[in-house]
């Protein structure tokens, strides 16, 4: 192989390292728009490979077949490359732009969705760029002779090469370490040191040469410089969208290979640009912060329990707290929550340290069924949105009927429903009794017994670092706490407000949604394409 040749095979294998780099980002970007809908994968890959596909095709009008080599084309292309990375670094920072000036639809109908499909058109314009830098640089590379096919094959390797180490250094690595900023900063000048070695390829010399490495040399500090005004807020416009006020900054985004995680300053919790919990464990009447101190309320000793999702450890925090409670297991599949969430909130910290809690980075389905032999007295599931991609893993018959075989006797499970008239249905058909709490159903391999004085008891009975939760000497305390406790006088009343609502298994049984509901199973995929 000559020196031409070899130094194509390295630039190809850039551009698929840049190319597949910037979809990794792109992924992250519309599944944060739309906050995990299972769609906006496929929106967003389907729309990139088009992109390639018509900037493949559109690289015909620039290729001379009777002269591949002719200088003047590959300095044209050193430009073009150039223009097709500064677009591939623009992208993200426009989206979260635009973001603020399109409508975008409800929750229920798809978070995000109106706004996604409408900028799509801007990966489509970037991939084509992209797209056609890769045949290019084979036309301009390879020889029309009886090796032009073998050659091909080479450069398509080295491009298959590039592409993926791009998606395994920047999925795995990059993205644990860099934030969508730093990540988008460094593929722009890659893109930028492929723009000025084809230049070189292109056999510029002297002043000439030096002339356009110093035009790119100037392209890579303007985006330098404009990169962090550019991507300053760019989280708080993709999940604020329309509401964004351009004051308004989160407490804390955390990127890393799992995900973006963002807390606001009332210490709500939003994972993937969706609403993920709270960090505080105050209780009062009509709080939504009753669901996980209900426990006692229908288990008489909750020796043993496992919490499936710890996000910032509200829940396990409160569970810890219970002085039935001995032993806490916490399933989390994103160790963003426990390394740098958690340890910054001094209300839910202790629980890194706290002798009752193990806390183990995993997948809850694979755990459960590597440890076919554990049994719970209660295991909580503060799942989310039902709408969400993959959310029926945890939401499916099989996952219920997993989460069955590991309860003890009498055993309890809670899982956020989050409205769904499907996973209803689900719990149903899987457990002997089931009761609607709130959002959350109430599940047991025994009948459902409530105990309002036990439960008075142990609220009673809660400290935080040496305070009680209801000091029971205080008459607006002791007030409070009955008014916490009154929601089981709600029991059996089916037209209620959801926030005190306490349905029985005759009153979900015979809900109008539940009744024409259809159980989620691992194969229907429940509600991630489609809400209903």
């Amino acid at each position: 192989m000559n020196s031409r040749f070899l130094a194509a095979l390295l630039l190809v294998t850039l551009t698929g390292f840049i190319s597949l780099s910037y979809e990794i980002c792109w992924v992250r970007l519309y599944s944060f728009i739309t906050a995990s809908r299972a769609w906006a994968f496929g929106a967003m890959l389907g729309t990139y490979l088009i992109g390639l596909a018509l900037g493949s095709l559109w690289s015909l009008r620039f290729q001379d077949a009777e002269n591949g080599s002719n200088p003047k084309h590959l300095r044209a292309l050193a430009l073009f490359v150039l223009t097709a990375n500064t677009a591939g670094f623009l992208v993200i920072p426009i989206v979260s732009w635009l973001a603020i000036f399109i409508p975008y639809d409800s929750v229920k109908t798809g978070q995000g969705s109106v706004m996604a499909l409408a900028t799509l058109p801007l990966i489509a314009l970037s991939a084509a760029l992209l797209g056609a830098t890769l045949p290019l640089i084979c036309h301009f590379a390879i020889s029309p002779d009886d090796k032009a096919g073998a050659r091909l094959s080479y450069l398509y390797l080295g491009n298959i090469i590039g592409a993926g180490t791009g998606s395994l250094l920047t999925g795995f690595v990059l993205m644990d370490q860099l934030s969508l900023q730093q990540i988008s900063v460094f593929l722009a000048f890659l893109g930028l040191i492929l723009s000025a070695g084809i230049a070189i390829y292109s056999k510029l010399r002297g002043a000439r040469l030096a002339k356009r490495l110093a035009f790119t040399a100037t392209a890579g500090l303007a985006i330098l410089l404009t990169a962090p005004p550019l991507f300053d807020g760019i989280f708080e416009r993709l999940q604020l969208k329309s509401t964004y006020n351009h004051n308004e900054r989160f407490d804390l985004v955390i990127e890393s290979r799992f995900g973006v995680v963002t807390i606001d300053q009332d210490h709500k919790i939003y994972g993937g640009g969706i609403y993920d919990g709270y960090i505080g464990t105050e209780l009062e009447a009509g709080s939504w912060m009753v669901r996980p101190y209900f426990l006692s309320a229908v288990h008489p000793a909750p020796r043993e329990v496992l919490v499936i999702g710890l996000s910032g450890g509200t829940w396990t925090q409160i569970l810890a707290h219970n002085p039935h409670v001995e032993k806490i297991t916490a399933i989390e599949i994103n160790a963003a929550y426990s390394e740098r969430v958690i340890p910054r909130y001094d209300a839910v910290k202790s629980i890194l340290t706290d002798a009752k809690v193990k806390i183990v980075i995993d997948d809850g389905r694979r755990w459960l069924r590597n440890h076919p032999d554990r049994k719970f007295d209660a295991v909580i599931a503060n799942a989310t949105y039902h709408w969400r991609e993959h959310a029926s893993s945890l939401l499916s018959r099989e996952f219920m009927q997993q989460v069955k075989a590991h309860l003890n006797p009498g055993g309890i499970y809670l899982f956020n429903a989050t409205g769904s008239d499907r996973a209803a249905k689900t719990a149903l058909e899987v457990f002997p009794d089931c009761a609607l709490l709130l959002n959350n159903i109430l599940a047991s391999n025994a009948p459902l017994a409530y105990d309002k004085d036990r439960w008075r008891k142990t609220l009673a009975a809660y400290q935080y670092g040496g305070k009680p939760l209801f000091d029971t000497n205080n008459e607006k305390d002791r007030e409070s706490l009955e008014a916490v406790v009154s929601i089981i006088d709600n029991l059996g009343i089916r037209e209620i407000a959801t926030k005190e609502r306490l349905w029985t298994k005759e009153i979900l049984e015979n809900d109008p949604g539940t009744r024409k509901a259809r159980a989620i199973t691992d194969d229907n995929l429940g509600h991630e394409f489609w809400y209903h």
